[in-house]
């Protein structure tokens, strides 16, 4: 409930300073000559609502997800979805607006019906932000190691678009666009949102899985101070309970990126100070408990841990080649490797390159990734290292993907066929995302999809162990206004 309030709060502030700047662009707009009060009254009063447009996009999915035994075991669900946008563009000022109603906003995660709410304010070179954003930082092609302003949505796993499974984060921009050739930004945001996952179904992640067996693992079926097993599960599902509030100052974000350009390359230098998004869990008390240490009550410790990240960006043109690059250095408290429940420092990267093929309308998108964790060989007494952050079980602390789509055109552009795999090389986990969609006519649009899960290895070292029967197909028809 409080949290409730302080977003109402939030909003209303917001819709206040968007009626003053909004008054100002009406007076500004119904200043005209005194001579002609009438016609040019009409006209203003036009001119003004012209540049407000409201958009819209309802759609309706039907997937079936193939791995049923049989054809009465499969199982199959509708998607129903509803966008609707309204933006406004002034001589000084823009506001836009997004709504989404669909099953994961309505009866999981309310706070997100208003998927964003900005306001834009142009004085000469800069421009000033406010409201409920999504902010993306780096060159990468819908895959990024330096856009942590944002949490991921993955209720959904990553079928959805990127910017349409990034959380829409409070915050405040500043953008400085120089007249010469480099622009600056500052962003703070006063909260932070952590990564959304499936509570319940198909997508709850393994990580959710993997910390209820730990806990089960270390106390067995042995009271911890007048609490068993039993009692402590039911606890770890109020998440009120277990997970940190981050409605608080302390959890505030705030980072600069410079952009600018020598020659033909376009270089970017970021800074961003805030927290990781997943949770880490301190396992010290249940491990005490079982133990028969007293003082102790058996409950891990959920908690975002700091985070700074200093980064890199590049993209250039060679040839017919779109070049892009992201490196960035993740800085924790635990630089020494030695805490067990903080997560190591790392360092990610990003490369790949978009190219035109000159077959037909084909464009190959090519982009690698990565992740190396630090000092991953400082905790070696048992068992701690076996429940430590950044544990493995594979004994492997780096995580390298490739990223691959092939998109071409048919029909004068009125129908499109991509196929979209991304391979994890260390634990040989396989994802095939094919898609094909039909401009029927007036903003119909018919769109067939798939999904294939594969691991190569043991299923159970997968980075998408739980999921591997989650294969589906789906057809979806929407329209857009």
């Amino acid at each position: 409930m409080k949290t409730a309030k302080k977003i109402f709060f939030i909003s209303l502030v917001a819709l206040f300073s968007m009626a003053q700047i909004f008054a100002q662009d009406w007076d500004d707009d119904w200043s005209g000559d005194s001579v002609s009060v009438s016609n040019s009254s009409e006209e203003s009063a036009g001119g003004f609502w012209n540049k407000f447009k409201i958009s819209g996009d309802a759609s309706l999915g039907g997937r079936i997800y193939f791995d049923g035994e049989s054809a009465e075991k499969t199982e199959a669900c509708a998607i129903p979805e509803l966008e609707i946008g309204l933006d406004y563009e002034g001589s000084s000022t823009n506001f836009t607006a997004r709504i989404n109603l669909s099953e994961r906003t309505l009866l999981h995660n309310q706070i997100d019906i208003l998927d964003e709410f900005r306001a834009d304010l142009f004085l000469g070179d800069f421009v000033l932000s406010a409201g409920k954003m999504k902010v993306v930082w780096g060159k990468g092609d819908k895959l990024h190691v330096l856009d942590n302003f944002n949490a991921n949505d993955y209720t959904d796993f990553l079928i959805p678009d990127y910017l349409d499974r990034r959380a829409g984060e409070y915050m405040f921009r500043v953008q400085y666009n120089a007249p010469s050739v480099f622009r600056l930004e500052g962003i703070w945001t006063p909260i932070m949102r952590g990564e959304i996952y499936a509570e319940s179904g198909r997508w709850v992640p393994n990580k959710v899985n993997r910390l209820t067996n730990q806990i089960m693992t270390i106390v067995g079926s042995q009271p911890l101070n007048g609490m068993n097993v039993s009692n402590l599960l039911e606890m770890m599902k109020i998440q009120d309970e277990m997970y940190p509030n981050t409605n608080r100052l302390e959890y505030g974000q705030f980072g600069f990126y410079g952009n600018f350009s020598i020659g033909a390359v376009d270089l970017g230098v970021s800074y961003y100070n805030g927290h990781y998004k997943q949770v880490s869990a301190n396992m010290s008390s249940t491990i005490m408990a079982a133990q028969g240490v007293p003082g102790y009550d058996g409950m891990p410790s959920l908690e975002y841990d700091k985070l700074q990240v200093f980064g890199l960006d590049a993209q250039t043109a060679a040839g017919p080649f779109t070049l892009r690059a992201e490196l960035a250095y993740n800085l924790t408290k635990d630089t020494a490797g030695d805490d067990p429940w903080v997560h190591n420092n790392s360092i990610s990267y990003l490369a790949g390159f978009d190219v035109g093929i000159p077959l037909h309308n084909l464009n190959l998108n090519v982009q690698g990734t990565g992740n190396f964790v630090l000092k991953n060989d400082k905790i070696t007494e048992s068992p701690f290292k076996l429940y430590d952050t950044d544990y493995d079980p594979t004994g492997c602390y780096s995580n390298n993907k490739i990223v691959v789509q092939l998109k071409d055109t048919f029909y004068y552009e009125k129908v499109e066929a991509v196929v979209k795999a991304i391979y994890g090389f260390e634990r040989r986990d396989l994802v095939l995302m094919p898609e094909v969609s039909y401009k029927i006519r007036d903003g119909w649009k018919a769109k067939l999809s798939g999904l294939f899960i594969h691991n190569f290895g043991d299923d159970e070292d997968s980075e998408f162990a739980g999921w591997l029967d989650n294969s589906f197909i789906q057809l979806t028809v929407s329209y857009s206004l």
